[in-house]
Order: C-alpha cells, then sequence, then structure tokens
C-alpha cells in the first residue's frame, strides 16, 4: 500500500548555504519510485517556493502553512486576504515600525520604505533563499498570509483584534518574527485535505519538520518526524526524530521507516 510524506522546506528539505542536499533529492525521488506519494507542505507561500521545487515529482504541495493545498493539479484550498486587509496590515505594521513581508501567490512584497539596515539584510536572505525578488508592499496582490519582523509578540494580539480576529500570529524565536494565517488554518488541516483527497489515512502518513508551524502537522500524522535541528519544543513533542537537515536527516529517516 502507498504511503503519503509531508515534507517542510526550511530547516527539512532546505539548509542555507547548501539548498536541498543531494542525499534529500535522492530519497525523495527513490521515495516517488517506490510508488509512495510525496508532498511538500511549507510556510512559505507558493510565490515563494523556487520553480525548481515543482519538478521534483511531488505529488502536491501545501504552501504558506495550509493557506493554499495542491494535489495531483487540482486545487483544494486556497485562502486570500481581502485589499482591506492588507491595507490594515501595510498600515498597522508602519505605525509600529516593525518589518513587513507579504506573501503571496505569485510573489513575496517588502515595504520600500523601510530603511532599516537589519530589514535589507533579513529581505536579501529571504531573496537568496527563496531564489526571487521580492517585489514593493504596493505591488501586492493575491496574498494569503504575511510576516511581522522583530514585532513583540504580545503585541500580536492588537493586529489580530484590529482585523477581527480572523488571522492567528504565531512567534518564531530563532528569526524574531511572528507569521500571521488564517485562524483555524495550519499544515495539519492541509494535510487533512489532501489524504480526504487521495484515500490515504494518517496511519500511513509521515511527516517531517522543524519550526513551531510544524507542531500541528507532527501530531496529526502517525509518524511525526522532527529534525535534529528543530527547535526545542517540536523535538519534545515529535514521537520520532532524525539527523539535522544538512546531515542527510530526510534520507536516514525515510531509510529507518524502510520506505527507500
Amino acid at each position: 500500500m502507498s504511503k503519503i510524506a509531508f515534507f517542510d522546506i526550511d530547516g527539512t528539505l532546505f539548509w542555507p548555504g547548501i539548498g536541498i542536499p543531494d542525499s534529500a533529492k535522492r530519497a525523495v525521488d527513490q521515495l516517488i519510485k517506490n510508488g509512495h506519494k510525496a508532498v511538500i507542505c511549507t510556510g512559505r507561500s507558493r510565490g515563494m517556493v523556487p520553480e525548481s521545487y515543482f519538478h521534483m515529482g511531488f505529488h502536491g504541495v501545501i504552501c504558506g502553512a495550509g493557506t493554499y493545498v495542491e494535489y495531483e493539479g487540482n486545487v483544494l484550498h486556497h485562502d486570500q486576504m481581502t485589499n482591506d486587509e492588507i491595507k490594515k496590515v501595510i498600515e498597522w505594521g508602519r505605525k509600529e515600525k516593525v518589518g513587513i513581508i507579504l506573501e503571496g501567490d505569485e510573489n513575496g512584497y517588502y515595504d520600500s520604505k523601510n530603511c532599516d539596515e537589519t530589514y535589507k539584510t533579513m529581505r536579501k536572505k529571504t531573496e537568496h533563499n527563496c531564489e526571487t525578488i521580492l517585489q514593493p508592499l504596493e505591488e501586492a496582490v493575491y496574498i494569503p498570509k504575511w510576516t511581522y519582523h522583530y514585532l513583540k509578540p504580545e503585541k500580536k494580539y492588537e493586529i489580530e483584534e484590529i482585523l477581527g480576529n480572523r488571522y492567528t500570529g504565531i512567534y518564531h524565536e530563532p528569526e524574531d518574527a511572528v507569521e500571521f494565517m488564517p485562524a483555524g488554518i495550519n499544515k495539519a488541516t492541509g494535510i487533512a485535505c489532501i489524504l480526504e483527497n487521495c484515500g490515504i489515512g494518517r496511519e500511513d502518513a509521515y511527516a517531517f519538520g522543524d519550526s513551531v508551524n510544524d507542531m500541528e502537522m507532527i501530531r496529526y500524522v502517525k509518524y511525526g518526524v522532527a529534525m535534529g535541528n528543530a527547535v526545542p519544543e517540536l523535538l519534545k513533542e515529535a514521537p520520532y526524530k532524525t539527523a539535522r537537515a544538512d546531515e542527510d536527516g530526510i534520507a536516514l529517516a525515510l531509510k529507518k521507516f524502510e520506505l527507500i
């Protein structure tokens, strides 16, 4: 029987300075050749995933931490912010003097009026890792989610309330950033959507992640795997663990589960 594996990108499939390790590429390719299903499950919006990733044979993608779900060419779920919501996010972020990144279906967008050097450095790092060029906020279209950089975690409740609590922020301590997405949407809801569509049960599902926004999917599937470089909360929660992303963690785990 076919199994299905869901892979986060940053810190899981992807490692800064390396990209996707060759061992992970070979492992995913062998997984697919063995008759199993492979799905990207990332916090990145679709517009911030390099085009080359879509040519690796994956059967589907979950982008924007569950805001966009596609399987075998069919879009199963798709969230988008209204223009009024986008305007409020920009205005409030500028008032608070934080770094704004809108994450869209076609591209990512940055605040060209923000001249803070730390923000500029973060933007360049994002462009490098995502293999893209961010566009000005004023050009933003088709936005499912956004991130505020350098926002104090306790301040996130203000913008949540302004937007009628339709969005929920998750604090990423290593990046000092708060990632916002539609309330009730996460990677697990995206996985549930695909499992229902493909007819594979949770008992035959595997998920690999390293960050706090991977918590729900690690809990949801039977085989939740934390990378060796995962944040402490995920390492504590995950029933299975593997090596770091840059130390062949994906290949080692797939071999351990006898999927390759």
